[in-house]
């Protein structure tokens, strides 16, 4: 139900839109992203920052971007001349979100909009065990976008529209403590579990479960899924 839901809400916003006289998806709203700088805000936690500035600096390839604080971000999210990878976190999860600075109101093409949020460790302080991934989850960010900017179906679906469905040629590990030592070694060609898990909340704990490739990050499995406990 929801995957026709989304089907039609994709073939009937172009019309709605253009009854309005202009057509503003969200791909086109990230049309500007090559010609801007993203933002990369330091999260205050000197182990995840520390990772964070090595990642960023050996694989970052789709935009000029610059380091800064979150004290610079809530002073620059509401011009319109940069992006954001900042950290966010609610009950359960940290998310690593990439959003567009700009006013709130005003020309669509100029306003703020998150653009996709990826879920990378609990709500507490990030641990050496869950940041083995976070080159995976920068790529996942990159990906998308890179996407995004020529399809409408992917701007919408989030990670859910960069999942690969092929694993022809490649190796499945399903033990995660071997699929952890594995991507951090970069073995090729394999395809390793990634479980997120959430700070309990209640009788329940939520989890995120993924599949990526150790060599090229690739997407192969993201969803939500819970335990009681």
């Amino acid at each position: 139900m929801r995957k026709y839901f989304l089907t039609l809400l994709l073939a009937l916003l172009p019309a709605a839109l253009w009854a309005q006289g202009t057509i503003y998806t969200k791909s086109a709203r990230l049309a500007d992203y090559p010609q801007k700088t993203t933002k990369i805000v330091l999260s205050g936690q000197q182990l995840l920052d520390e990772v964070l500035k090595e990642e960023i600096t050996s694989r970052w390839r789709i935009s000029p971007y610059e380091f800064c604080t979150e004290d610079e971000f809530d002073a620059l999210k509401g011009v319109y001349r940069y992006y954001f990878l900042h950290f966010e976190y609610d009950d359960e999860f940290t998310w690593m979100n990439l959003y567009k600075g700009g006013p709130s109101s005003g020309d669509p093409l100029k306003t703020s909009m998150e653009v996709v949020s990826v879920p990378i460790a609990s709500s507490e302080t990030a641990t050496a065990e869950e940041l083995v991934f976070l080159p995976a989850f920068i790529d996942m960010v990159q990906d998308y976008l890179l996407q995004a900017l020529v399809s409408d179906k992917v701007s919408y679906q989030g990670l859910k529209g960069i999942v690969n469905k092929s694993k022809k040629g490649k190796f499945i590990c399903n033990d995660e403590a071997e699929g952890r030592e594995l991507f951090a070694s970069g073995t090729k060609g394999t395809i390793v579990p990634v479980v997120v898990w959430g700070t309990p909340v209640g009788k329940h704990r939520r989890f995120w479960r993924m599949r990526v490739s150790t060599d090229d990050h690739l997407l192969y499995e993201y969803r939500r899924k819970r335990i009681k406990i």
